[in-house]
């Protein structure tokens, strides 16, 4: 007899048995029933860049930052910030004002509380210059930060303060109806002092490197692999609500390799390409989520060729956006027509979606005739007989492919010659920032529902307007629709307008498409949250059934 057959013959005879470390109860009329393994095997186009809060520029490293660490609040389905940290919040003096109360029982990975000055210091180590955060402007509607951003003014004048060891205050320069929902973002997540001064530089770029006080930890990622696990967190407040053990990643480029690995049960959910949603659109374990990203193209204004106004309106109107989603994207992405996305803000006295009254013709539209009309007055401004252009861009699938149709399509349409140079998300980004770039093929992720998450990074000042456009219009309005009028819906929603109605006419960039995503799930894993507005998943509550 096997050891197999014994076993199923132990079984058989009732009792209790040890098999494989599970004690299971059996009976004559009762089967034996094995824990399900509380693993999930999942997939990320690109790999982790870093897990410093100052440093994280990309959307798979937030979103690894989110299921590790934890901050004030999280958000729900619905984007609503739910008390995560805080367990109490106070708003006074016309929203200037927020008094937040912690929980005493919190913990770090390393054995220390989270507290107040956790928060304090974490915040002004990403302000403070010497840092070089780009997402410093997320901070804009503090008391001081924009000068401290600046050098202007000393960290030690920040609006924010640790009342004791576990109340935090905060003093802002400008309300904002949506700025507990920004307190959700990774950018405001805290940090364990003791752990960066220790590590120095290196904070953030390794697992070993990094402390944590989210439902999981993360294992086996150097700073420069492509694959790492998150275990569950065993200090982590809420330990006893993870059902999940961990969660293995690994780096996937191509999309027909992911889908094979889930077909094979070697995965347990992929984002499909366009022919693969085809493929499955009758699956019902397919789901569709927004991404609440953009797609577009950015300039490098510091370009002769880029800078130039009537090129940029040539390009836009020389693609067929619709086109580019139902043959290219293929996956319920939609034409942009504007740099907003659907469903962030509508207008109170029509009812009309944000992104429809800030349509101006001839931007955003496919119209090649006047695109033929721009491009020929762009090459008498330049002094050329033809042009040629470089588009940076990720090496992922469907970036590449996106960059292929606008090579081809603009290419046969004006005569542009368009080389696409595809690099690593990384050595793209470093790139870009360092203004060594002409055209960068692009997106851009926003946390929640407003106008303002998408407008304001081609704000002069703002540290992600890479491509540096400069409009005394468009700072202006962004400027009233954050301070005078933060509390004025109307006279707010008309200054968001005028910015991405400047945008638009000045071709600060060329907007392509609202992403959405189409995913195949394991019908077993339940309990995940998909954000309604982004699609990001949030896995604290996730398990396997059988």
């Amino acid at each position: 007899m096997s050891l197999l057959q014994h076993k199923k013959a132990l079984a058989l005879c009732g009792g209790i048995i040890l098999i494989g470390g599970i004690f299971a109860v059996t009976g004559h009329s009762q089967t034996t029933k094995r824990a399900v393994a509380q693993h999930l095997r999942l997939a990320e186009t690109a790999p982790i860049t870093s897990l410093d809060v100052a440093k994280i520029t990309d959307s798979v490293s937030s979103n690894t930052l989110s299921q590790v660490g934890e901050g004030l609040y999280r958000l729900n389905a619905d984007s609503q910030a739910q008390d995560a940290l805080a367990t109490k919040t106070t708003v006074t003096d016309h929203g200037h004002h927020y008094t937040i109360d912690l929980r005493h029982d919190a913990k770090w990975s390393n054995g220390a509380p989270v507290t107040a000055q956790d928060f304090v210091y974490s915040w002004k180590r990403t302000l403070d210059p010497q840092s070089k955060s780009e997402f410093t402007y997320q901070f804009a509607n503090i008391k001081n930060a924009s000068a401290i951003a600046a050098g202007k003014k000393s960290l030690n004048t920040l609006g924010v303060k640790a009342v004791g060891k576990y109340q935090l205050q905060i003093t802002l320069s400008r309300p904002a109806s949506y700025f507990k929902q920004m307190l959700a973002s990774t950018t405001y997540y805290p940090l364990n002092q003791r752990a960066v001064e220790k590590y120095g530089k290196r904070y953030g770029s390794s697992a070993a490197t990094t402390v944590y006080n989210g439902p999981f930890v993360l294992k086996n990622w150097n700073g420069t692999n492509d694959s790492w696990t998150l275990k569950k967190n065993p200090t982590y407040v809420a330990a006893k609500t993870v059902k999940l053990s961990s969660i293995k990643y690994q780096v996937i480029k191509t999309s027909s390799t992911a889908y094979n690995l889930y077909q094979s049960k070697r995965l347990d959910a992929v984002t499909l390409d366009g022919e693969q949603t085809t493929q499955n659109q009758h699956n019902p374990n397919l789901k569709s989520l927004a991404a609440g990203r953009i797609g577009f193209i950015q300039y490098n204004q510091q370009n002769k060729v880029a800078a130039n106004r009537d090129l940029r309106l040539a390009i836009s109107l020389a693609i067929n956006r619709q086109q580019l989603a139902d043959k290219v994207l293929k996956n319920g992405s939609r034409p942009a027509q504007t740099f907003a996305i659907h469903h962030m803000m509508t207008n109170a006295k029509t009812g009309k979606d944000f992104t429809t009254d800030a349509y101006v013709k001839n931007t955003a539209s496919y119209n090649p005739t006047l695109a033929k009309q721009y491009y020929r007055r762009a090459l008498k401004q330049l002094g050329k007989s033809s042009l040629s252009v470089t588009v940076t861009c990720g090496d992922d699938d469907t970036t590449k492919n996106v960059a292929e149709f606008i090579q081809s399509t603009v290419g046969n349409q004006l005569g542009l010659k368009i080389h696409v140079a595809a690099m690593p998300f990384p050595a793209m980004l470093s790139n870009v920032s360092k203004g060594n770039f002409e055209l960068n093929l692009t997106g851009w992720s926003m946390d929640n529902a407003d106008p303002i998450q998408s407008l304001q990074i081609l704000a002069s000042t703002n540290n992600s307007n890479m491509g540096h456009y400069d409009s005394k219009t468009y700072d202006r309005a962004i400027t009233h629709a954050e301070g005078v009028d933060a509390l004025k819906p109307t006279a707010r929603y008309q200054d968001l307008l005028t910015a991405a109605k400047t945008a638009l006419t000045d071709q600060a960039v060329t907007p392509l498409y609202e992403a959405r995503t189409n995913t195949l799930v394991n019908p077993q894993i339940k309990g995940v949250v998909y954000n309604k507005f982004n699609g990001s998943p949030d896995y604290q509550h996730a398990y396997v059934t059988d």
